[in-house]
């Protein structure tokens, strides 16, 4: 039964039990034969905000309204969009910190804000109670030269999914479906999540792993060695869980074993679409039996950061039972898992989540 540890919010209490009730339904499109075996996903679960992220999004909407009544001016609009221009994290979105140093006629991004109707000490209230203050601008191309467009909010905690709440240039409050890409730019505040707690850009993972040794993607693998390289070929995602709101999804995928936790954890940066194939190509681990286990479980989720906790999934692969335990985060949004044996690392076949597709197979 696959356990958590560290204490749960409601929705990781009920992907808890939901895991455990479903036991290892064999539902994967592995060839038959080849004991890749899949649990069935549970339900997302939505929950509401904790008493810490609800008053983050109080804030958030302070700052929104606000800079929504000054987006009138073309000289901020143009702030924004050239400092998100910059893709200081890959994605068009850029620290608060950054843009209010920013130059706008005779002030700045910040002493405009503060001077037309946000106070100096409201104005550090918001940037003290949210951490790495993040404005990015998602939907369509903006002439922001002409189009003055709505600042939506992305909130903390809760269903990511839920109705989002964004404010016009009078202030007035608007409801947006988080679902569906708006057909105008809009401006989103929130909190930036691609920097660690000092604001610095966190690199993301093309390989790491404990003491099996993974290879340099772009080196050669001898003949000799091919048949034991585990390879992801090409991935489809179906769902990446993330709201447009927020941007570009942080695809992540961990391997471990039934004898070994740990073996592999690497993100996918340019996988951002859903219902689009991608060729990552990537050599991830070295198979052996008698260090590895005789069996090897995927699993794949969206990151989105929070409290460290441990993620145990129980499978049965051709009659050998074991677990695996897993490190992520209490935010992170969980897109399956599947399992595939030993015996049949040197076929080529795909595995499916639902969420994700994959084709995976010895190095070629």
């Amino acid at each position: 039964m696959p356990t958590l540890t560290r204490v749960l919010t409601p929705a990781l209490l009920a992907l808890t039990v939901a895991l455990g009730a479903c036991g290892q339904t064999p539902t994967t499109s592995a060839p038959a034969g080849t004991g890749a075996a899949r649990p069935a996903d549970p339900t997302p679960v939505s929950a509401a905000p904790g008493a810490a992220d609800a008053q983050v999004n109080v804030a958030l909407e302070r700052f929104a309204q606000q800079l929504a009544r000054q987006l009138p001016d073309p000289e901020l609009r143009r702030a924004v969009q050239d400092q998100a221009a910059l893709r200081f994290d890959g994605d068009q979105e850029t620290l608060f910190s950054a843009l209010a140093a920013r130059p706008v006629g005779a002030t700045t991004v910040q002493g405009l804000l503060t001077r037309g109707g946000l106070s100096a000490s409201a104005l550090d209230d918001v940037t003290r109670r949210v951490t790495n203050l993040q404005v990015a601008v998602r939907g369509p191309q903006w002439n922001a030269a002409e189009y003055t467009p709505l600042v939506a909010v992305a909130a903390q905690g809760g269903d990511e999914f839920a109705p989002v709440v964004a404010f016009d240039a009078q202030g007035r409050r608007h409801t947006l479906d988080a679902r569906t890409l708006p057909t105008q730019p809009v401006v989103v505040v929130g909190v930036a999540e691609r920097v660690d707690e000092q604001g610095r850009v966190m690199v993301p993972a093309a390989t790491r792993a404990g003491t099996t040794a993974v290879p340099d993607p772009a080196a050669s693998v001898g003949a000799q060695a091919c048949d034991s390289w585990e390879r992801l070929i090409s991935l489809y995602v179906r769902d990446d869980h993330e709201p447009w709101t927020r941007g570009d999804p942080e695809i992540y995928v961990q391997l471990g074993s039934n004898s070994r936790d740990g073996l592999y954890v690497g993100s996918l940066p340019d996988v951002n679409d859903e219902n689009k194939w991608y060729e990552p190509r990537r050599d991830l681990v070295r198979w052996s039996s008698t260090t590895m286990g005789n069996w090897m479980m995927y699993l794949w989720y969206e990151r989105d950061g929070g409290g460290s906790l441990t993620l145990t999934i129980g499978a049965d692969v051709k009659g050998v039972n074991g677990s695996v335990s897993y490190t992520v985060a209490d935010g992170d949004d969980q897109m399956g898992h599947a399992t595939l044996a030993f015996g049949d690392r040197l076929q080529r076949f795909a595995l499916d989540t639902g969420d994700v597709r994959w084709w995976r197979g010895g190095c070629e």
